[in-house]
């Protein structure tokens, strides 16, 4: 199943999507809900993010192609983006005026369906509404330049630098996926199969549960694979994973 979160006639809604075609239902994905008659075309309706989330945490070095000559982490290294810096399919990045270099990262983002607290391995898929796609836009020269912050609150955080849609899939195999992220239409060596992950979906989500309780509408960035492109103005960006679609933003200056 898939569910789109958009806007028409003045209403924000969340509706199924099927055969091109945006049913809406009576609530949130996320509740008991029934599929109403009122219908619209999916190209009629302005997509919005999938999700507002009330926890964004994102996954570092969480794929063997992304590493380079860097250690492979000994446990989930998370860290926290501010829901403000989420945008959806079709809006811009913005880079900010002495941002320097920023780039994409493509990922996997795992929307919870309900509260998860010291889930088991085994159990965390049960918590698991779906799957959406993410861009963790970085701000590369605050994040690891000369004079880099020390920590990364807008590196990761900076409005905008969260790109996310443009639907909610709920048949995504968190064990065979792919990611492919394209810049100008042209394939980056940001890409990769699920099998390049060091933590999988399970591990991550049951590993945060430990300590953070996870609740309906958080989201997970599962982490980034292979080599990031930098972004310049005027650049359209398109992370694409088969069975959830392609999120497409264009990046302008500040």
């Amino acid at each position: 199943m898939q569910f789109a979160r958009y806007y028409a006639h003045g209403e924000v809604a969340y509706g199924v999507v099927e055969d091109g075609m945006v049913k809406q239902i009576t609530t949130t994905p996320f509740e008991d809900y029934k599929i109403t008659d009122h219908a619209h075309p999916l190209d009629h309706v302005q997509l919005l993010a999938p999700v507002v989330p009330g926890k964004v945490i994102a996954i570092a070095l969480n794929y063997s192609t992304h590493l380079g000559e860097r250690p492979a982490p000994k446990r989930v290294e998370g860290f926290y983006k501010p829901h403000n810096c989420i945008i959806a399919d079709g809006e811009n990045i913005i880079l900010p005026k002495d941002a320097g270099r920023v780039d994409e990262e493509g990922e996997l983002v795992v929307i919870i369906g309900k509260t998860a607290k010291n889930v088991s391995k085994e159990k965390a898929l049960d918590y698991v509404l779906g799957y959406t796609i993410g861009n963790d836009v970085s701000g590369r020269d605050w994040q690891n330049g000369p004079e880099k912050d020390m920590q990364w609150w807008r590196a990761k955080g900076a409005d905008t630098f969260g790109p996310l849609g443009p639907i909610i899939s709920t048949d995504i195999d968190p064990f065979d996926f792919t990611i492919q992220v394209l810049v100008n239409g042209e394939k980056t060596a940001n890409q990769a199969h699920a099998k390049d992950l060091i933590f999988d979906i399970p591990t991550v989500i049951a590993e945060i549960s430990k300590y953070v309780t996870l609740d309906p509408g958080d989201i997970i960035y599962s982490g980034t694979p292979g080599q990031t492109s930098q972004l310049n103005p005027g650049d359209v960006v398109e992370v694409e994973i088969p069975g959830i679609g392609v999120l497409r933003n264009p990046v302008v200056s500040e």
